[in-house]
Parts: structure tokens; sequence; C-alpha cells
């Protein structure tokens, strides 16, 4: 065998190697990625059920400020927390939903809660003195569905 023949075979074992190697860091970024998501999904998850764990810690105070009838100033400043809550909590979902995180199935039916939540007792007073605190493109589709 001469030396081009060893060369020849030496890059295409080179070549081999490599077509290899693309395949297996393929298979890792899939892997990584459904890993990334299912850690998003877990951490939305357990955020969410934080949330209803204070709301049936609350819900004689929900119950109270849902009612309409007059409320404290201590049901307003718990109102104001619960709204800052939830839409942080929106936020963060929303930023997944960006990334491609979250699926569109779960996405649309928390746009459609969402929809619902910023018509409740005085969200649109929050809102209007607080909004700034989040970021730009998801002010603006608050913005958007409250105008709808």
């Amino acid at each position: 065998m001469n030396w081009d023949a060893i060369g020849a075979v030496a890059e295409a074992i080179g070549g081999l190697g490599v077509i290899l190697t693309l395949v297996y860091l393929s298979l890792q970024i899939r892997g990584s990625n459904r890993v990334a998501k299912a850690q998003s999904r877990q951490s939305m998850t357990e955020f969410a059920m934080g949330i209803s764990r204070f709301r049936a810690e609350h819900a004689d105070r929900y119950a109270k400020i849902a009612s309409g009838g007059e409320i404290t100033a201590g049901d307003r400043e718990f109102l104001y927390w619960v709204h800052m809550q939830m839409i942080t909590y929106g936020e963060a979902y929303y930023q997944q939903f960006q990334l491609g995180l979250m699926p569109d199935a779960h996405w649309e039916g928390f746009s459609n809660w969402i929809d619902a939540y910023i018509q409740g007792p005085q969200f649109a007073e929050f809102w209007e003195s607080d909004s700034s605190s989040f970021a730009e493109d998801y002010r603006k589709w608050i913005a958007q569905k409250m105008a709808q």
C-alpha cells in the first residue's frame, strides 16, 4: 500500500468520525432540549401550585373581594400583591412560550385564563400603576388583551 492510499483511507475514517460526532451531538442537543422543556414545565407547575395553595389559604378574602362589597385598605394591598404575583407568573409563562419552551396547547389555555383574569377586580388600576415593572413585549401583549 502506498502513502496516497493510506492517506485516502485516513481521510475516509476521519470523515466518518466527523459524521458520527455530528450525529451524536445532534442527539445530545435534542435530549438536552427535551430536558430543558420538561424542567421549564416543572418549574411553571411548581409556581402554579404555590399560587393555588396561596389562593386556597386566602379563599375567604378572595370571596370577599369578588363579592363586590366594601373592601378595606388591607384588602386592596392584598389584591395588589395577588395581581403582582399572577402577572409575574404570567410574564414567566409568556417568556417561556416565546422561547419555544411551552407547548402551544398549554399557552392557549393560559392565554385564555389571562383574558378572564385581567377583567377581575381592580386589575386595571394595578396595571396602570405598575405595568412598567414588566418587559415591554409582555406589556404590549397584556395591553392588547385588555383592549379586546
